[in-house]
């Protein structure tokens, strides 16, 4: 295992992907309203600072993160355990510590990013729950990002946990997502889990965006293995 230099590590969370599969995920609301509401110029102005401040804080740590003494374990087994039998056409890219898995369908396509991080000595002053939280919200928004088009109204459910016990500790956002345009409907499915074991933060995020529902299933399914295999 050897330390990676920052912006390479950087580029590789940012740019990894298959070709545009966009948001950063906002949990669902619903509102019944009987007017349209208005909007002060100062409530925007406060929303759009808040949304920065989130966004400043996400880079820092991330930027802290990378810059820590880090370094990349082998997460091969794991990508080959579970994509045994996987139904999709696929291709795997292995560098700067992250494996990135392309996913084709017949209606389709997606990516998963898999890395295993060695914190052990690493100088992060940040307990495990705000490492967890902070980089799970950032590679989610990341990774649903991939997904071309989509916005956050078209999620149609959500989920998010942070849990730890002791020493560990996991992290796990999903949504899914429909959306039409009246002539064709498209499904799409994105998730990050993460755990923080042993010193060692294991990271699962994919996407997947298809017109076949059945697509999208098979794909939560994958990803729901890769969450079973990750040791915890």
């Amino acid at each position: 295992m050897k330390n990676i230099p920052i912006l390479a590590v950087l580029s590789a969370v940012i740019l990894t992907g298959c070709g545009n599969i966009s948001p950063p995920f906002k949990a669902e609301q619903t509102t019944v309203t009987t007017a349209a509401p208005t909007v002060s110029a100062a409530a925007s102005s406060e929303a759009e600072s808040t949304v920065d401040e989130e966004q400043v804080k996400y880079d820092t740590f991330i930027a802290e993160f990378f810059d820590s003494n880090i370094s990349f374990a082998d997460t091969s087994a794991l990508v080959t355990e579970t994509m045994k039998g996987c139904s999709f056409e696929t291709q795997t890219d292995s560098s700067n510590g992250v494996q990135n898995i392309s996913l084709k369908g017949k209606n389709g396509g997606g990516m998963i990013d898999v890395m295993c991080v060695d914190l052990s000595q690493s100088d992060l002053d940040h307990d495990m729950e705000y490492i967890l939280e902070n980089f799970g919200d950032y590679y989610f928004g990341q990774t649903s990002a991939q997904m071309s088009g989509i916005t956050e109204d078209d999620f149609v459910s959500s989920y998010r946990m942070t849990s730890s016990v002791v020493s560990k500790g996991k992290y796990q956002q999903y949504g899914s997502v429909q959306k039409s345009d009246g002539m064709a409907t498209q499904f799409g499915y994105t998730e990050t889990y993460a755990v923080l074991s042993e010193n060692k933060l294991t990271v699962v995020s994919g996407a997947y965006l298809s017109t076949d529902m059945m697509e999208r299933q098979s794909f939560s399914q994958l990803m729901s293995q890769f969450v079973e295999n990750v040791k915890y």
